[in-house]
This record gives C-alpha cells, sequence and structure tokens, in this order.
C-alpha cells in the first residue's frame, strides 16, 4: 500500500476532552517535559469521568512559530467534574486528513495535502490517538490534521 491510499479524508463530530497540557517555545523545548506530563496523566486518568473511549488516550496540539501546546487526554461524554489541575475543552466538527504510517505521519499527510490542493486549518488543534496500552510513536499513533475549507490564510 503506498502513503497516498494510507491517508484518509474524514469528518469527526464534536468531542469533549479533560487531561493535562503543556505549552513550550520552540528554541527552548525540553521533551523531558512531555514524559513528565505523560507519567502524570498516566497516574491520574482514573480521575477522569464519563471516559467514551477508555482504551485510548488523545494528544491534541497547536503551534505558532513560537510556542507550541500539547495536551494528553481522554474524550468524555460531558465537561462535568474537571479534576483539580487539569483542563476540559471542546473540539468542534471537522473535516481532517488521518494516516497511521511507521513514516513519519505528518510528513504522509502534508504531502497528501500538497498533490491534492488541500490545505491545513492551522487555527485548529493536530490530534493524534494512541491505544493505551502500546502507546508507540509514530507505528501505533493515528494522525489528523485539520482541513480548512478554502485557501489558505495569508502566510500559510
Amino acid at each position: 500500500m503506498t502513503i497516498e491510499n494510507q491517508v484518509q479524508i474524514i469528518d469527526l463530530p464534536e468531542m469533549h476532552f479533560v487531561g493535562l497540557y503543556l505549552t513550550s517555545p520552540f528554541k527552548d523545548h525540553d521533551p523531558v517535559r512531555v514524559e513528565e506530563m505523560k507519567r502524570e496523566f498516566n497516574n491520574r486518568k482514573g480521575e477522569i469521568e464519563h471516559v467514551i473511549h477508555p482504551e485510548r488516550y488523545y494528544c491534541p496540539s497547536y503551534s505558532s512559530e513560537v510556542l507550541f501546546t500539547y495536551l494528553i487526554c481522554m474524550e468524555v461524554e460531558s465537561l462535568s467534574n474537571i479534576p483539580k489541575g487539569m483542563i476540559g475543552f471542546t473540539i468542534p466538527p471537522h473535516r481532517y486528513a488521518k494516516v497511521k504510517s511507521k513514516e513519519d505521519p505528518y510528513q504522509c499527510i502534508h504531502d497528501h495535502l500538497n498533490r491534492n490542493g488541500l490545505h491545513n486549518d492551522r487555527r485548529a488543534l493536530a490530534l493524534e490517538i494512541y491505544p493505551i496500552d502500546h502507546p508507540v510513536w509514530p507505528d501505533e499513533a493515528e494522525v489528523y490534521i485539520p482541513l480548512s475549507e478554502g485557501q489558505p490564510e495569508k502566510g500559510e
């Protein structure tokens, strides 16, 4: 199967998430902070109520030219009873390009977008979905890049 055939365009409905986050400058990023956040999440994920898919967790992310924000979350039915020190938020419905690949999934998707005249919605969150019992990057991660409805914004 070629990389082109692996990329799918799908619509995801509105989703609610509860979890932990960190924001870091690209220049001084310390990957150890992400690993520490993952350990804390694994220790505390049982505090999250109304979990829809206990077999997986989600890592939404957002980046700008200077900073990136990375989250580790569970999808929930509602945003009631958010544990202390965690964040709850809702992602609206979006169309995404999705891939699961042993190669760089982000590069696979961006190559597909470029070949097909599609554009990343840089204002929306990208998603990585991992199985709780085997969270291996990139082999087991599903990556979702949000798509814009029209032309890219100036500067994209």
